[in-house]
């Protein structure tokens, strides 16, 4: 089934909901701690954001990793057509094993993928890497008000027991030990024209080619259910963007 459902996502410009528009809001929302930015790009699929990093920050040099080799070879082939080989290195490499140095880091961006390892964990492990005063910042799914429907309270629950209201992602920001700097909202047109619509005719392409084989269908029928709910109560909840600072370590007297 896994197979099926990673082609789904195949040939789409996006992986999850987003744009390039708020990508690079978000990007001018982060505080540039120096000139010559190291940054990391944990879960960066296709590499979609990774480029959009290395326009919004011309001077940084990027790590990109990701599991999945496709994504891998496609944004490796990407990065040597426009030339950017000095500045971004990918390596298939898993969010929950990550063996660079200590404090290495002067942002750490995480779009539409803290999901896999838990939105706590993530802040937990990962504010290691940064350097004190760096930056993390991730996309999480979130509701939107305290009051989802029970369609979709039902459906995120199951999938994601982690998913939360804004003002409680944002007290779990502070409790494990960052700075809150902002949030922003996905719009609407970031889950329809960006992402559910690609991905909904792709799916009828895959139906039709996979009339007769009942894996296929299964995987496709679960994307559309995801996509029809978001239809339905697309008020409930959307991934929100979360920006936080590392503490500086204080002076010793």
């Amino acid at each position: 089934m896994e197979s099926y459902f990673y082609e789904a996502f195949e040939d789409l410009s996006r992986l999850a909901p987003g744009s390039d528009s708020s990508t690079s809001k978000v990007a001018t929302l982060v505080k540039k701690s120096t000139n010559n930015m190291k940054i990391l790009d944990i879960g960066c699929g296709n590499g979609v954001h990774t480029l959009l990093l290395a326009d919004l920050y011309p001077n940084a040099r990027i790590i990109a990793v990701d599991t999945h080799q496709p994504y891998i070879d496609e944004l490796l082939c990407r990065v040597e057509r426009l030339g950017l080989e000095e500045r971004i290195q990918v390596h298939n490499q898993s969010m929950l094993a990550l063996d660079f140095p200590h404090e290495y880091f002067d942002l750490i961006w995480a779009e539409g993928s803290i999901y896999i390892i838990g939105f706590q964990q993530g802040l937990s492990e990962w504010k290691a890497l940064l350097k004190p005063g760096g930056q993390l910042v991730c996309s999480e799914i979130s509701w939107l008000h305290s009051s989802p429907s029970s369609a979709s309270r039902s459906f995120w629950e199951e999938g994601y027991p982690e998913i939360n209201t804004v003002a409680n992602k944002v007290s779990q920001i502070t409790e494990n030990g960052y700075e809150y700097c902002f949030s922003y909202v996905l719009p609407y047109e970031d889950w329809t024209e960006h992402y559910y619509e690609p991905l909904a005719r792709k799916l009828d392409e895959m139906t039709e080619l996979y009339i007769d084989v009942p894996e296929a269908l299964e995987v496709i029928g679960m994307i559309q259910m995801e996509i029809e709910l978001f239809h339905d109560h697309p008020n409930d909840y959307s991934y929100v963007f979360y920006g936080m600072q590392k503490m500086k370590k204080k002076a010793v007297n």
